[in-house]
């Protein structure tokens, strides 16, 4: 008689996807969407932070499926505002982890993985400045983003370009 495959609580078969990723590499893959979106939020009160949190959940739609896998760990944790230490973070490490993360998935998955984990990186990074208001202004669409904010995304784009070779 065949074995019935395990069922996950929704009582479908529970599907697992084995990666060539060891236990801190995944961590990392996991902790950076948050530290890009703390760089990038820079402690600057006039930034919706809100919008990089939604960036975050748009990597559900994702078409790689380690980046929709990401996004459900991130979610799936319990983190308290304690949790997002905003002073340990620093934009040059955040990019250097970044650049590592690419290489690391365009050796082990491919570049097309590591593309679309990129690429969702440097969405969450942009979309703090896409809404944000100040005192008589709102700012949509990346209207008037400031200088700092474009330096990080470039950044994030600089640490992919270097990774893919491109």
């Amino acid at each position: 008689m065949p074995s019935k495959p395990a069922s996950g609580p929704s009582g479908r078969p529970a599907v697992g996807v084995d990666l060539p990723l060891h236990r801190p590499e995944w961590d990392l893959l996991v902790r950076l969407p948050r530290s890009v979106l703390v760089v990038a939020c820079a402690g600057d009160e006039h930034v919706d932070a809100v919008a990089g949190v939604a960036a975050i959940a748009s990597g559900q739609r994702s078409r790689a499926l380690l980046v929709r896998g990401v996004v459900a760990a991130i979610f799936a944790e319990q983190l308290t505002d304690s949790d997002l230490d905003d002073g340990a973070v620093r934009p040059d490490a955040v990019l250097a982890d970044c650049g590592f993360a690419v290489r690391l998935l365009a050796e082990r998955l491919g570049a097309d993985i590591a593309l679309a984990y990129g690429e969702w990186l440097m969405d969450i990074a942009a979309s703090v400045g896409r809404t944000a208001w100040a005192a008589g202004r709102i700012r949509l669409g990346g209207v008037e983003i400031h200088l700092a904010e474009r330096r990080f995304v470039n950044g994030i784009a600089r640490e992919l370009a270097r990774a893919l070779h491109r």
